[in-house]
């Protein structure tokens, strides 16, 4: 579980769509998986998901206008040619 911490500030987390918070709190907490595997010697090949459970101090409605925390959640596919 990943978690960031910060003081709660209306003027400096103020409320805008997608990025801002409803109510001035840039906490949050989430989880990373990732999975490596390399075919070769310098070719790594990998897959990562990341998920929130709270965005900018909420789990739900963090912006108000609606949005959840779980619609900041990502899956990368990536492939990493190492020297």
């Amino acid at each position: 579980m990943v978690r960031y911490r910060g003081t709660v500030d209306p003027l400096l987390y103020t409320q805008s769509a997608v990025t801002g918070s409803a109510n001035g709190n840039p906490r949050g907490a989430g989880y990373i998986g990732s999975f490596s595997y390399w075919p070769m010697q310098n070719l790594q090949l990998g897959v990562q998901y990341t998920g929130y459970t709270r965005f900018n101090g909420a789990s739900t409605n963090y912006d108000g206008a609606g949005r959840n925390a779980s619609g900041n959640n990502t899956f990368y596919l990536l492939a990493r040619f190492i020297f």
